[in-house]
């Protein structure tokens, strides 16, 4: 697992169009490469080799399983129900609901107690329904402190005692990381994932606190979730704040084992050291220790747990490279993976340069519809009225599928499918379905296409076989079938429900 475009959740399988799928064990040194050399082929290897670090006498193995079904939905199916375990419960209902509000975007480190109390009462004001506020970065003064900047936030208790009072629930940023400099950090350096002695460092064979960069580019330890006394004390911490505070959950970052630092020990210690997957999935049962409004953002092995598991920071911008036009693969690529309880990051992205525009702005809002949950930040009445009355009409139509959405998370507890779905499920023999990631499902019934091209007042949409009604025209069309030119201007989304 990569920290990277679409790396947040990455697990070892596979599946193509002709009904074929391959598993690969957890906990081995794999890797794996598509057409390598511009050769026509995919490979699996097992090896130590960088970013793995083996002790010498430790023996590898590459383990794998084949399967083969008619075609790729009954694969896909027969594999959720065995390859993996299916989620225990589901998460909040709220938060299928009505949206999340994060302060991050919109006041990104510009954080305070007057600012999320403000932001609240706006909400309210512009008549916006709710789940959640999230408290975002900086609210500590030094990361890794794990309590308020008594300067930012003279009063948290009663702050979040207000924010209950309007009926929002509130849940804070966190993460893995203590930063170097801190009392924290030389009080507790023996918590930190070690690294192994190299030329860097040390001396021969000597473990010392690993260090990595991470956000905002400070250098941190990072703590080690293999062990459970390390586990014990971060919990500890946490439940202290939140017993401080009020606060009544947590929103997790990172997790990816692209932060690890080099050559790096983990407390497990079995002599597979470079298993770093073992990293992410003991992080992410520490964070499910805090409830059913928990989010994370990286997984690996953990689809049990009930809880959302967010996209990575999107970017404000169109394309394929971590913009709109990826959000519905990425959706798609954690259902497929055992992750039904998917949070598509922030409506517009997270404005690194610029805000979004706001064509952006609404087409990604109508894109996430239909999509499990809808994390806003950015708020519509920044743009006009327009787009005020529009964001409504959207969050209504949200509002009214969330049964739907919630019957099917409670199915995904027994089948361990994704409540969002490729077209293809519709026809796992249509060649033309399988081809297509700008289309999704919401269960079997309600296909969404999204506009998803600036400038774009129409679009080109595919229906699979089937009798479908269109929702915005209210007319009825056989399937399969291409609709060509299909108006959409940018306060239309086209979807259809199959009759």
């Amino acid at each position: 697992m990569v920290h990277s475009h679409f790396g947040g959740v990455v697990e070892p399988y596979w599946l193509n169009s002709f009904g074929g799928a391959v598993y690969a064990a957890p906990y081995q040194p794999l890797f794996y490469s598509w057409n390598h050399n511009f050769h026509n082929n995919w490979c699996l290897s097992s090896k130590r080799s960088n970013p793995y670090f083996h002790q010498e006498s430790t023996s590898i193995e590459l383990k794998y399983i084949i399967c083969g079904e008619e075609n790729a939905k009954l694969m896909h199916t027969y594999s959720a129900a065995n390859l993996w375990l299916q989620p225990k419960s589901i998460p909040n209902e709220r938060m299928f609901t009505h949206p999340i509000w994060s302060t991050w975007a919109q006041l990104k480190t510009n954080v305070n107690q007057t600012k999320v109390l403000a932001y609240a009462d706006e909400i309210i004001e512009n008549e916006f329904s709710f789940s959640q506020i999230e408290i975002d970065d900086r609210w500590e003064a030094n990361y890794g402190d794990a309590e308020f900047d008594k300067d930012k936030f003279p009063d948290v208790a009663d702050m979040v005692q207000k924010l209950h009072d309007k009926d929002f629930l509130v849940t804070l940023w966190t993460h893995p990381f203590i930063n170097a400099n801190s009392k924290v950090f030389s009080e507790n350096s023996e918590f930190m994932v070690m690294t192994q002695k190299s030329k860097y460092i040390g001396e021969d064979n000597k473990q010392l606190p690993g260090l990595t960069l991470w956000w905002q580019g400070f250098e941190a330890g990072i703590i080690d979730f293999t062990r459970e006394e390390v586990v014990n004390w971060w919990t500890g911490r946490l439940e202290a704040l939140l017993n401080a505070t009020g606060i009544d959950s947590f929103k997790f970052d990172a997790g990816e084992n692209s932060f690890l630092p080099e050559r790096y020990v983990l407390g497990a210690g079995d002599g597979l050291q470079g298993v770093s997957t073992r990293y992410t999935n003991s992080y992410m049962n520490a964070a499910a220790k805090f409830g059913n409004l928990v989010e994370v953002r990286a997984s690996a092995l953990t689809q049990e747990l009930p809880i959302f598991v967010r996209m990575l920071d999107k970017y404000s911008r169109w394309d394929y490279l971590n913009g709109l036009k990826s959000l519905i693969p990425t959706l798609l690529q954690f259902g497929l993976v055992g992750y039904p309880f998917v949070l598509p990051d922030m409506v517009g992205g997270n404005g690194y340069v610029i805000p979004p525009s706001r064509e952006l702005y609404i087409r990604w809002m109508q894109a996430n519809v239909f999509m499990p949950a809808i994390q806003l930040s950015y708020t519509p009445w920044r743009y006009d009225l327009e787009v005020v009355d529009h964001f409504k009409q959207l969050i209504s139509l949200h509002e009214e599928y969330a049964p739907y959405i919630i019957e099917l998370a409670h199915a995904s507890t027994e089948t361990g499918l994704g409540i969002n779905r490729p077209i293809w499920w519709s026809d796992p023999e249509d060649r033309t379905a399988l081809s297509i990631d700008s289309e999704f499902l919401l269960g079997d019934r309600i296909l969404v296409a999204p506009v998803l091209d600036e400038g774009a007042v129409a679009r080109n949409i595919y229906l699979p076989k089937g009798q479908w009604t269109d929702m915005v025209l209210n007319t009825n069309v056989t399937g399969p079938t291409w609709l060509y030119d299909y108006p959409a201007d940018l306060f239309t989304l086209p979807y259809f429900v199959k009759i």
